[in-house]
């Protein structure tokens, strides 16, 4: 599959072929561009799979131009005509795995065809399209820290990327001025971005400081960029906001600190109706008063006898319940749940089908 005659009849299929042969096939290119790359890279031959993808890369580039026709897409945000697509993103994820080789040749091939002021075009035309704004990132990433001097001025000259990141902030402004407005949505990487145009033409890149040591930079950087640096740095360690207004709380954090026990504290739960002189204060609680009959007594006093008449009541009420039983037959005696009358509480107690916990036994087959 990766060799020179399987890789040229695939690209040649998937681009003169139909729009589903061009969606199918960039699927499995995709993958045989990413395998070649991980398995050629830093070493100074091309694979056959990348020297193919080469020689057709301006078909591709020309797709990403001007894609098939398809329809248009409506959505919250306007009008998409025409939709990025899953094409146009299949090819700059193979742009972004040749790039990655850092191969002299590769870089030549994308300065000669102008795939980054493309690749730039895209980015800033679908501003609501978080997978391109990330692949886009990662590979400007890879241009601007690489060694190539070439395909990096590229970016400077061809891809006007300083001017571009300028005027994106201006827009940007002027859309938060409109009514019902938000951020666009790749205002986060142009901000990596910019850090990482400032980081290499201060740790070293001379050159690059042609570009932006320029005055618009230089505002853009000590305005914008430091601004937006500071909420972004604030944010991650936890400081106020800029304009010194602490973050509001929701009240979580006071009730966990009012509900904190400290440690070596005598402190025991309790129900809310719990009297508190349930339990002796010289710990003589342990020992609970039994009534002759086993049971536990209540010493507590609440409200006289009041309740009196109600717990005879419901004492008898019990006493009922415990004397019922139950007989899948139907023909109960009296005293049953399956009949009237009363039945005897010790005759119950030593029947076979009788059971303290459920009235009956759960090994009862009641289908029979």
């Amino acid at each position: 599959l990766a060799t020179t005659e399987s890789v040229s009849a695939l690209l040649e299929r998937l681009l003169r072929g139909s729009p589903s042969t061009l969606e199918h096939g960039l699927t499995v290119l995709v993958e045989l561009v990413r395998h070649s790359t991980s398995a050629t890279r830093g070493q100074d031959t091309m694979s056959a799979v990348v020297v193919e993808v080469l020689n057709r890369m301006a078909d591709f580039v020309q797709v990403l131009r001007s894609p098939p026709a398809t329809p248009a897409i409506i959505n919250s945000t306007g009008t998409l005509d025409p939709p990025l697509g899953q094409n146009r993103l299949k090819i700059l994820e193979v742009v972004q795995a040749l790039i990655s080789l850092k191969n002299p040749e590769v870089e030549a091939k994308m300065i000669e065809l102008g795939v980054l002021t493309t690749v730039l075009d895209l980015f800033f035309k679908y501003e609501w399209h978080n997978f391109l704004h990330n692949l886009v990132k990662n590979l400007l990433e890879i241009v601007i820290m690489g060694e190539n001097k070439a395909i990096k001025e590229s970016l400077f000259t061809d891809g006007k990327i300083l001017t571009r990141i300028i005027d994106a902030h201006k827009h940007n402004d002027e859309a938060l001025n409109q009514p019902k407005s938000c951020r666009k949505g790749y205002m986060g990487q142009l901000r990596l971005i910019s850090n990482l145009i400032q980081k290499q033409a201060t740790n070293g890149e001379a050159w690059m400081r042609a570009y932006t040591d320029g005055a618009d930079w230089v505002t853009f950087c000590d305005t914008y960029l430091a601004q937006l640096n500071d909420i972004n740095d604030g944010r991650q360690l936890g400081r106020s906001k800029p304009n010194g207004v602490e973050p509001q709380s929701d009240g979580e954090e006071e009730d966990e600190e009012d509900l904190s026990i400290p440690l070596g504290s005598n402190f025991e739960f309790r129900s809310p109706d719990q009297p508190d002189d349930l339990f002796d204060n010289d710990g003589a609680g342990d020992d609970f008063n039994l009534d002759d009959d086993g049971e536990i007594g209540n010493e507590m006093d609440l409200d006289g006898n009041d309740n009196a008449e109600e717990d005879v009541e419901l004492a008898k009420l019990a006493e009922g319940v415990n004397a019922l039983s139950v007989d899948p037959s139907g023909s109960s005696p009296a005293g049953s749940l399956g009949g009237g009358g009363q039945q005897d509480t010790d005759t119950q107690a030593d029947s076979p089908d009788y059971n303290d916990i459920n009235f009956w036994k759960p090994s009862m087959n009641w289908f029979e």
